[in-house]
């Protein structure tokens, strides 16, 4: 009876661990993670209508998109100040003029915000915006609604069926499917 228990205990050990992460995985997909101060894109890209461009400049230029610096963010908000009210959102509830007093405290001490980042690749897979950009391909057929999140989360498990799937849709021809489905337009 022993020996059954001690072989039988280790693998039901390994598949409960497994099962753990992967269950926090796909809440932190979900939810998104937990970021220095709360930043609602339903408010920045839905409400307020700014385009994912503004913040994430460097999207047409650079293979990454960039993330705002404070300087971006304090540009705004030394005029805007916010309601100093609160915002429900998880079933918490989160005073904006306190979380925009948070950008102005880390400009202050010339400190950059910490922001978590929220999409993930493989190291071996080279991404480029900028190609994706100029093929007029939207943030959100990658990023989903970004525009009625309050807290952005990775929409979609980037796998290679994925991209293959989106290449095989939007490529003008042949020639060019050919060259998309090239494992160096990727892998590099």
């Amino acid at each position: 009876m022993k020996k059954w228990l001690k072989f039988t205990s280790v693998p039901i050990l390994a598949v409960f661990i497994l099962l753990m992460f992967y269950l926090y995985s796909a809440e932190s997909r979900i939810k998104g993670p937990s970021q220095p101060i709360f930043f609602s894109h339903k408010i920045h890209a839905g409400d307020n209508e700014i385009p994912c461009e503004y913040c994430h400049a460097y999207v047409e230029i650079s293979p990454v998109p960039g993330i705002p610096s404070d300087q971006k963010c304090i540009g705004c908000h030394l005029f805007i100040i916010g309601k100093d009210e609160d915002y429900h959102y998880d079933g918490r509830s989160i005073n904006i003029k306190n979380e925009i007093q948070k950008v102005k405290d880390y400009w202050d001490r010339n400190e950059p915000i910490p922001w978590v980042k929220v999409n993930f690749l493989p190291q071996f897979v080279h991404f480029n915006h900028k190609r994706h950009i100029r093929r007029e391909i939207e943030c959100k057929a990658c990023h989903g609604e970004v525009q009625n999140m309050d807290v952005v989360h990775q929409v979609y498990k980037f796998s290679m069926g994925f991209c293959i799937a989106c290449h095989q849709e939007k490529a003008r021809d042949a020639q060019e499917l050919t060259m998309l489905k090239d494992c160096l337009t990727c892998h590099y």
